[in-house]
């Protein structure tokens, strides 16, 4: 079935649960090699929506803390010449503690495999569904930026997570 573009149903406000910027403190980032893909299920009517979320035997997610609303996160439509058109996600963390631990993690996330980060939104939608989103879940994330400097955002190191370009 080819792929139609139709808009198939309304786009509503929901006057209860009205929009709200942000992210809650804390993230979850894993290597993408540790996600069993083979176990990740959607919702049959929405393919947006993940309904089992799994990781190989043995491995785990890894938390990144934060504080207030330092750390964001985007989505944006990239238009495609020769395919469909997908979207490009960017996680920008900061590392509050620039240690000699801290700085080895990022260092390896330099090496050049792929993260997923799962964020929980302020926005959490009616009984809490919208709360959650998977950045990187289909083609990954890269480190492309890590930066600290000692007279900037009190010391700490800026990161950007980012779908790699001509690969969202």
């Amino acid at each position: 079935m080819p792929c139609e573009g139709l808009i198939d149903a309304d786009i509503l406000f929901d006057c209860d649960n009205s929009p709200v910027g942000g992210l809650e403190t804390d993230v979850l980032l894993f290597n993408e090699a540790d996600i069993d893909l083979d176990a990740i299920t959607y919702d049959a009517a929405n393919k947006d929506i993940v309904t089992n979320f799994q990781l190989l035997s043995g491995k785990t997610g890894f938390l990144l803390e934060g504080v207030k609303q330092i750390n964001s996160a985007s989505s944006e439509l990239v238009k495609k010449e020769f395919s469909s058109d997908k979207h490009k996600h960017v996680f920008n963390g900061v590392v509050l503690n620039v240690s000699a631990a801290n700085k080895k993690q990022i260092n390896s996330m330099a090496e050049g495999t792929k993260y997923v980060a799962m964020i929980d939104r302020k926005y959490k939608g009616a009984a809490n569904v919208e709360a959650f989103l998977i950045l990187g879940l289909v083609s990954g994330l890269e480190l492309l930026t890590a930066t600290w400097n000692s007279n900037e955002n009190d010391g700490t190191l800026q990161f950007s997570l980012e779908s790699t370009e001509n690969y969202e």
